[in-house]
């Protein structure tokens, strides 16, 4: 039996930085979400500006994490036997 040491450190660390970087775009999403939605209390007027840009960057952030995880799908089907 032969393992190939190589390989496996690869798909660990590239395994390792895919879900790390879906947990910070899912928790940027997430905080984009909690700013579009917040009242704004200093009566600045910055409300109207800040609020749909943040939804659209949440709406991004969760569509790239489905991206991402759509992806991770496919690789499992496609390399099946």
């Amino acid at each position: 039996m032969h393992i190939d040491w190589h390989g496996l450190v690869v798909v660990c660390v590239v395994s390792l930085a895919l879900v790390t970087l879906l947990v910070v775009v899912f928790s940027v999403g997430i905080v984009a979400l909690t700013r579009s939605q917040s009242p704004r209390m200093n009566g600045t007027g910055r409300g109207g500006v800040v609020q749909p840009l943040a939804r659209a960057a949440a709406f991004l952030c969760f569509a790239l994490c489905a991206a991402l995880g759509g992806y991770g799908i496919h690789l499992i089907v496609s390399h099946s036997p």
